[in-house]
């Protein structure tokens, strides 16, 4: 009680004076709030997004209690694997050779009283044009089926006539008059149009397997769904996990399996181990503890920086607190309160618009995490800790400033000045450790950059997360190498402030004078580039990764997926080509076909299949014309180096003792330089011919006389025409580019006008004396640009050393030759951000000045 009652007063003189001040406490607040909401976005999201979350049991269960499979089997033994998220069955011996019609098992009958059921299924839709769409099939005004399509607009399909399509599929298809159905909207199918009654909303998620378009029940028209089976969503009465288990037993001695949610939601219960720990990703965790680092160390910087501030302007009143018997403890614990009060403030908004992100930003954050957020797992105990982290933030952030006037005597106060006659002698003590920590960080980070290269090679099968520690490490010693050296260039910077212009002088002097802030400035900035920096060399690691992966397929070509019917229907092919040269402009496709004698393919004996192709293949696959001569001659041209033996390979069909082909055919190796190719030998019809095998059609490629890109393919797969091309799956979403940026430059304008912020109030005197002998108000602001470019220089200096450092050492892990080095980039940076400091400088010093008394 005796300590709380010295918090007492320090509590309440914080508390005025923060209230004395509102804006510099409104800025310090929403400094420390903002990590906070960001943390509990992020954690939420990431929570919800598990693969054993509720929201990922939506994705399969909807809002039902279960799952039901009818089996064509009398009887099934049924496995729950995984948590509860997918369950196996298996027919037992004596039911296997006994089938049955699975759409005449009343399974209501089956269920406990007060169970409701609905029909679910899956069906293919054939289009006009020649592609083929995935059709869901679901009752969209059933609430159990919430979850699994979600309608944004018109109605639920009703009727054999009736389809939903998904919302960038009416986009393509021209079914949109605005943002509304088009009153003859159609989708043209080969057994009749379709009328389009509905519009879904678009899965965020590019891997989701949900289908673009939703028809109702009534088309399955009794119809069993794949393998002869039907699925049926079940609403169940309260069960325990026990009769849960007891169900799913009864429903599998009558052949159907069941998938209860009670097994996702009380897996100990249902006795289902625990997974597997995820491996940890040594790319996620640099960059998670980059970003968290960055984030801390930026709000200690800045938030520090307004404190010592604010303990500056109460010299006086803490002078007083000596004067009257205070202690310096009682005089840090002042400050402290004001951390105090900030930090609970900031915890509270930070928590509070961070929940209010999740539940108003929900679908730009689905869309950015890639997932349909249906149900957010929110987890108080993570809330809590980011909070409390927030709150201890803060007070860290006093300390410093809470120290260093804890040092100060009372006469010191009372006169409203500072301490400085020993500042030489701690900067004497400290450049020694400055250059050493510089020089051990940049020698750790450079044999750790080659260490790094070493064990994330491109072929390295498990590579050790050893060096990636040790470059971190040396990573945080480079940091603290830079944060002793910044006062040293500020002095620096300070001795040249007896020559050039006078507003430059005057910014010079100032921010050597004050060089506590300016060091807090200079950091804030540099972390804030180092980030920017870091980034930059992740997306040009990540792109040169993608230059140096071996193409799918040649340039201006798109290797098909058409189902074996397709491929062996020529009118079929002929609507996919002619849909394909309608849609992006393609020339065409070629087909290889698996070489065959009856039904039995045709090998090399090592493994290898042959293909039958023809002149035109060769040509789109990008083989010089010497292949297609070889191929003319009889020649087999030989994909697979191991299959060719002496300029000759074999052909072979059927095991050793039924050899029905067992021939040697002259062969050259060829490097087509792709990887999707269809089997590891081609030989041309006449050698089929010669050899008496024939051809079934086995891979399609469709190709172009200019790139066939990721919105082009994405076009053809919204006509049910689906197709892969070159082009790298992995770039960075532009969306996190611009976002970054943007961050960048709001950091940057916050930190530059916060700082001459500071500078104008407590400089408020001297501007004043300008004013007084005739000083123009350009002066002024000159004067305040100087300082944010000399803060503004000096900080993207330090992130330009820090960021390049880090990013060209710890980013060899992507396993990328050599360091790719983001040019532009860094010239951005190098210009960009001292040019912006300067006009931020500019822009936000008044013109006018409030009159002022200067005494003493």
């Amino acid at each position: 009680m005796a300590r709380l009652a010295r918090w007492r007063p320090a509590l309440r003189m914080a508390w005025r004076d923060l209230l004395q001040h509102p804006l510099r406490t409104v800025v310090v607040t929403v400094l420390v709030a903002l990590p906070v909401a960001a943390a509990v976005v992020v954690s939420t999201v990431t929570a919800t997004t598990d693969y054993y979350s509720p929201n990922t049991t939506v994705r399969f269960l909807g809002a039902a209690d279960a799952a039901l499979e009818v089996t064509p089997h009398p009887r099934v033994r049924v496995a729950t694997l995984d948590r509860g998220r997918y369950v196996e069955w298996t027919a037992p011996r004596r039911a296997r050779d006994v089938e049955r019609d699975a759409t005449q098992v009343d399974v209501a009958a089956l269920l406990p009283e007060g169970s409701r059921v609905t029909r679910v299924g899956r069906s293919v839709v054939p289009l006009a044009i020649g592609g083929r769409l995935d059709a869901d099939v679901l009752d969209l005004d059933d609430p159990l089926t919430r979850g699994l399509a979600v309608l944004e607009s018109g109605r639920a399909p009703t009727s054999g006539g009736e389809v939903a399509v998904d919302r960038l599929l009416a986009d393509e298809l021209d079914l949109l008059d605005g943002d509304r159905l088009a009153a003859d909207a159609t989708l043209s199918t080969l057994r009749g149009d379709l009328e389009v009654v509905g519009v879904l909303e678009p899965d965020p998620d590019a891997a989701s397997e949900a289908a673009p378009l939703v028809l109702p029940p009534v088309r399955l028209d009794a119809r069993p769904d794949s393998r002869s089976m039907v699925r049926y969503l079940v609403d169940l009465p309260e069960l325990t996990s026990a009769q849960g288990q007891a169900l799913q037993a009864d429903l599998a001695a009558h052949g159907v399996s069941a998938q209860l949610r009670d097994a996702t939601e009380h897996p100990d219960a249902w006795g289902l181990e625990e997974p597997l720990p995820s491996p940890v990703e040594p790319t996620a965790v640099a960059a998670g503890a980059l970003v968290i680092g960055i984030g801390l160390i930026e709000v200690l910087v800045l938030v520090g920086s307004a404190f010592a501030v604010g303990a500056r302007r109460q010299t006086r009143t803490l002078g007083l607190v000596m004067a009257s018997g205070g202690t310096p403890a009682d005089v840090r614990r002042t400050v402290l309160a004001q951390g105090l009060w900030i930090g609970v403030a900031a915890a509270a908004l930070g928590t509070g618009a961070g929940l209010l992100s999740l539940l108003l930003g929900r679908d730009p954050i689905a869309s950015l995490a890639g997932q349909r957020l249906s149900v957010y797992s929110f987890s108080p105990g993570t809330i809590a800790a980011v909070a409390l982290l927030g709150v201890a933030s803060a007070v860290a952030a006093a300390a410093i400033p809470a120290w260093g006037v804890g040092r100060m005597t009372a006469a010191e106060s009372l006169d409203g000045h500072v301490a400085t006659a020993s500042r030489g002698r701690r900067g004497g003590r400290l450049r020694g450790p400055a250059l050493a920590l510089l020089g051990s960080g940049g020698i750790g980070l450079t044999l750790s950059g080659w260490w790094i290269s070493r064990e994330f090679a491109a072929d390295a099968a498990t590579p050790s997360t050893l060096p990636v520690a040790a470059g971190g490490l040396s990573a945080v010693v480079l940091l603290l190498g830079a944060i002793l050296a910044t006062p040293f260039l500020v002095d620096l910077l300070g001795a040249r402030a007896d020559r050039g212009w006078l507003p430059w002088r005057l910014a010079v002097r100032d921010v050597a004078r004050h060089r506590g802030r300016t060091t807090a400035a200079v950091l804030g900035i540099g972390i804030v580039v180092t980030g920017a920096v870091f980034a930059g060399f992740g997306v040009s690691a990540n792109a040169a990764l993608q230059e140096v992966d071996e193409p799918l397929v040649p340039a201006g070509t798109a290797e098909l997926y058409l189902s074996a019917g397709q491929l062996r229907d020529p009118d079929a092919l002929a609507r996919v080509r002619t849909a394909a040269a309608e849609i992006v402009g393609a020339e065409g496709l070629v087909v290889a076909q698996e070489a065959r004698i009856g039904r039995r393919p045709v090998t090399d004996n090592r493994g290898g299949t042959y293909s039958i192709v023809d002149d035109r293949f060769l040509e789109v696959m990008g083989l010089p014309d010497s292949a297609r001569r070889d191929l003319a001659d009889g020649k087999a041209l030989v994909v697979g180096p191991s299959s060719l033996r002496d300029g000759e390979v074999r052909a072979v069909v059927g095991p050793r003792r039924d050899r029905v082909l067992d021939e040697r055919i002259p062969g050259v190796q060829v490097r087509p330089g792709f990887l999707a190719m269809p089997s590891s030998v081609w030989i041309s019809t006449d050698t089929a011919d010669r050899l008496g095998m024939r051809g079934v059609p086995m891979s399609a490629f469709l190709h172009a006389d200019h790139d066939l890109d990721r919105e082009s393919l994405e076009r053809l797969a919204f006509h049910g025409i689906h197709a892969d091309g070159d082009e790298p799956q992995g770039p960075v979403d532009p969306r996190l580019i611009l976002g970054g940026a943007g961050g960048v430059l709001l950091a940057t304008c916050l930190v530059v006008g916060m700082i001459v912020a500071l500078s104008a109030s407590e400089g408020r005197g001297d501007t004043a004396t300008l004013a007084a002998v005739g000083a123009p108000p350009w002066t002024r602001r000159a004067t305040s640009a100087g300082q944010a470019l000399a803060v503004g220089s000096l900080g993207a200096g330090l992130g330009l050393l820090l960021g390049a450092a880090g990013g060209a050492s710890l980013l060899q892990l992507v396993g990328t030759p050599g360091t790719p080095v983001p040019w532009a980039g860094l010239a951005v940076v190098v210009a960009g951000v001292p040019l912006l400091s300067t006009a931020v400088g500019w822009l936000v010093t008044p013109t006018r000045l409030s009159l002022t008394r200067r005494t003493g």
